[in-house]
């Protein structure tokens, strides 16, 4: 006879395999059961009841798949409940989390909605969640109970804002998710260090609240299951008072794993209540599957259980007389990020020297913060009920809770301005695929040399010569000491700086995003500059914040016809630059350099409303240095391009026009007889560089920034890229 464990998982899978052919509401039927005799199981035959509990959730999993899979492609009324909602990105999308009849739905909406609100929208499918074009239609306002937890986030917002220091903008984002008060630099830097966990919600916040919680009750005397259930319970206020975005439930099941493991006193498997953990995530919240904050999650605290450990007791033998609090202190945060690595360098190829050292300075502040900031949530709670003093004692809690955050600030801000703090890293998926190979590497490395075993030692050399090799191969090249224009790698966008000399410049747009730009800049050496913004399209200006950090701007030149929009009044205000107008015809007072400006004419009205981000108001200018003549054309169309070149001299380079569009005329480009062209371009849906744009070039050699890096020019069109690439030629 088999083992009752064998006969078991072959009932199941014959379960599972006609579950594939029945209905959907039939198959998912028997997943709870399959759960409840896991959970039956999990005290004395843990790893058996894990195993069900896994299989169940990858049984319902693959229903839920298949269930989707036939839905309808086409719009259909969504109704929900808004349990969470991001922050609006660049282009004013937001991501809805709804609770609807059948479970959590993630939509895309042009508009955000009041936490609690019952909405209806018409969404289509969008990949993993849904999309709708419509703003959401509110069906039931908010309830009291909705209304007191906005008030409570309002509050504590407020009061972390009045202690006048980078950790208030932090603090609501670190207890509550409230991510709006962190400026760009702030996210940016966060993200090079590897400290996002900490700028929103994560696990280890949830786990100190309801840890906390369940050791003040053990404090009180309680036992080890009402322990377990007062953590938990205060586990799930936390959570609603944080919103029910995936990130927090994710977190809030970590957090919940960790107080059964820890609260409960021994007597249960910490390998089985994580694994179950995990799974019974993936069951409720499928979309969690797609998530990288999921993997990422999992795979810390399975790197943290199972390796930690056996490090920490080596470690203490080896260094009696080191503090064990020093060694996990360091220990920890080496592990988790080493963990991570090949899942960080998929989402963003690069990585950092620091980014250990700064989780594991800042790790020690997560906990005085994250504690003063609940607490001040307790005391406005209270405060709610029209008691006297709790809103003043709130108010300290926070300005207390500032302070720590304020470290963690400062401790993202250095390490990320250090040299190395984001190296350059092979594209997926060869990148993923190295990382994991170094990984490997160097975890034979450090058993061998746990084990005793010296040739550990030259498998971790090899691993480090290895990783700087590629490094080293893949980074940027800086530009020569005398070059005129730089064409930056800002990605799917423009941006461009002309070198006046002395450390001044003149910067022509700043792309989407901030930290490409910014990067642009470090390698130009530029500290003092004027800005030009072509038009406002988000690919033409919304990384201007990137130019602000640690430099000065002086002016701002835009176009005529856009100088009273609402674009130009907020850039100006966030940079303090001088607005200067500028039309067709006027040369821009610049010193080290003749810059002309070709277009736009003025309008007889100035355009109001969406007037701003017209193409065909897009300045074009003509930039005459020692030895080099550049046209910058915006995203001017053809029929603009038809005009210009009714009147244009010839020029040394072209930077193309609408990242190299289809709409185009061709004796623009005849008429500039460029000796250089240049793509300012990057990964994108439009097409963009169309074949017929780089035949318009003519047979000059024609760089792309996405496959060259940033590009820079010197006298008479020589130039350099910052990697290895092709040449396009027409």
């Amino acid at each position: 006879m088999w083992p009752g464990s064998v006969r078991l998982l072959v009932c199941a899978a014959g379960l599972w395999t006609t579950a594939l052919l029945a209905p959907g509401a039939w198959a998912l039927a028997c997943a709870p059961v399959l759960v409840a005799l896991g959970f039956l199981l999990l005290t004395r035959r843990h790893h058996l009841g894990v195993g069900l509990i896994v299989f169940a959730c990858l049984f319902t999993i693959q229903i839920t798949a298949l269930t989707v899979s036939r839905g309808p492609e086409s719009a259909e009324e969504t109704i929900g409940t808004v349990v969470g909602h991001s922050e609006p990105g660049p282009t004013g999308w937001t991501r809805l989390t709804l609770l609807t009849p059948t479970g959590f739905a993630e939509v895309l909406s042009p508009r955000a909605a009041d936490a609690g609100t019952t909405v209806s929208m018409h969404t289509e499918r969008l990949d993993d969640i849904r999309i709708s074009s419509d703003d959401p239609e509110a069906v039931r306002r908010p309830n009291g109970l909705w209304q007191w937890r906005e008030s409570l986030r309002t509050r504590l917002r407020a009061d972390s804002l009045s202690a006048g220091n980078d950790g208030g903008d932090l603090l609501p984002g670190l207890v509550v998710g409230d991510t709006e008060p962190q400026d760009a630099r702030m996210i940016d830097d966060m993200r090079v260090v590897s400290l996002t966990h900490i700028s929103a919600v994560s696990g280890s916040n949830v786990t100190i609240v309801s840890l906390g919680a369940g050791l003040v009750a053990g404090a009180c005397r309680a036992g080890p299951r009402l322990r377990v259930s007062i953590g938990v319970l205060t586990c799930i206020g936390y959570v609603f008072v944080v919103g029910f975005e995936p990130s927090a439930i994710r977190a809030a099941g970590m957090a919940i794993a960790a107080a059964v493991v820890f609260l409960r006193g021994g007597g249960i498997s910490p390998v089985a209540v994580m694994c179950a953990t995990a799974s019974l995530l993936l069951a409720f919240v499928p979309v969690l599957a797609t998530s990288v904050g999921f993997v990422l999650s999992v795979v810390s605290t399975a790197a943290v259980m199972f390796v930690v450990p056996i490090l920490l007791r080596r470690l203490a033998v080896h260094l009696p007389l080191v503090p064990s609090v020093l060694v996990a202190a360091l220990v920890v945060p080496f592990v988790a990020q080493l963990a991570c690595t090949p899942v960080l360098v998929a989402i963003d190829p690069r990585i950092g020297l620091w980014s250990v050292a700064a989780n594991a300075l800042a790790a020690p502040a997560v906990l005085p913060a994250t504690v003063a900031g609940f607490l001040s949530l307790v005391g406005q709670a209270i405060a709610t009920t029209g008691l006297p003093g709790p809103d003043i004692v709130a108010g300290g809690l926070a300005w207390l809770g500032s302070l720590p955050a304020w470290w963690i600030v400062e401790v993202a801000r250095v390490c990320a301005s250090l040299p190395g703090a984001a190296l350059d890293w092979p594209t997926p998926p060869v990148g993923t695929v190295l990382a994991a190979a170094l990984l490997a590497v160097a975890v034979v490395g450090t058993w061998m040399l746990v084990r005793r075993r010296l040739w550990g030692l030259p498998v971790i050399v090899v691993c480090l010569v290895l990783t700087a090799s590629v490094i080293i191969a893949v980074r940027a090249r800086p530009p020569g000491a005398d070059w005129l224009v730089l064409v930056c790698d800002v990605g799917q966008g423009s941006g461009a700086v002309i070198n006046l000399g002395q450390g001044r410049g003149l910067v022509v747009d700043t792309g989407k995003e901030t930290k490409p730009i910014d990067t642009c800049l470090d390698d130009s050496g530029i500290e003092e500059f004027d800005l030009l913004i072509s038009h406002f399209d988000a690919d033409h200006f919304a990384g201007y914040a990137g130019t602000t950090w640690g430099r000065r701007i002086e002016r701002m030149f835009v176009s005529v016809n856009v100088v009273a929009s609402p674009q130009t009044r907020r850039v100006a205000a966030d940079t303090g630059a001088e607005v200067v107008p500028a039309q067709r015809g006027r040369r821009l007072a610049v010193d080290g350099a003749a810059v002309d400006v070709l277009w736009p004419p003025p309008r007889p009205q100035p355009g109001h409303g969406d007037e701003e981000l017209r193409n065909e108001d897009s300045l074009v200018v003509r930039i005459e240095q020692e030895g080099l003549s550049t046209l910058v054309p915006g995203d001017v169309g053809a029929e603009e391009q038809h005009v210009l070149a009714q009147g244009m001299r010839p020029i040394d380079v072209l930077i193309a026009p609408h990242h190299g569009s289809s709409d185009l005329a061709a004796e623009f480009f005849s008429a500039a007889a460029a000796d250089l062209g240049v793509v300012s371009v990057g990964e994108n849906s439009y097409g963009h560089p169309s074949p017929k744009s780089l035949r318009a070039f003519g047979p000059v050699p024609v760089l792309r920034t996405d496959h060259c890096g940033s590009v820079a020019i010197y006298a008479e069109a020589r130039f350099s890229t910052g990697k290895d690439c092709p040449e396009d030629r027409g």
